[in-house]
């Protein structure tokens, strides 16, 4: 089960470099998703949608989900985060030579930050407003 499955999510915040996404908790706890791609390519978060409908309200369930757009050197993907109030979408990308793939890093998983570090982000986080 994914790990922010019952919690209230109070606040979120993004890495300027967007290569991660902070949801802190009701009760003080912060959890940290990271963006993270495979090999030679280069994965972030482009944008939250729909933080109002995150906010306050138990999450009921994390699926990711397929995002328009892209090209065979970008991908696109999404991450759909439903609470009782409605949904949030995390829109992350993949950037690479049209071989590679990327995906959202929760905490507990495997994180693989690229043969350069380069899906390694700063952690300075920025606030992400409803």
């Amino acid at each position: 089960m994914n790990p922010l499955v019952g919690k209230i999510v109070r606040a979120v915040f993004l890495a300027s470099d967007g290569g991660a996404i902070r949801f802190d908790l009701d009760g003080g706890e912060s959890l940290v998703v990271r963006a993270d791609g495979d090999c030679c390519s280069h994965s972030w978060i482009a944008e939250l949608q729909g933080i109002d409908q995150l906010l306050d309200s138990p999450v009921v369930s994390v699926e990711d989900i397929a995002m328009p757009g892209g090209t065979d050197e970008l991908q696109c993907y999404g991450c759909r985060l439903t609470t009782e109030k409605g949904f949030a979408v995390i829109d992350y990308r993949n950037e690479s030579n049209g071989y590679y793939g990327g995906n959202l890093s929760w905490p507990g998983e495997y994180f693989y930050g690229g043969v350069f570090g380069q899906n390694v982000s700063t952690l300075e986080w920025q606030s992400v407003s409803a």
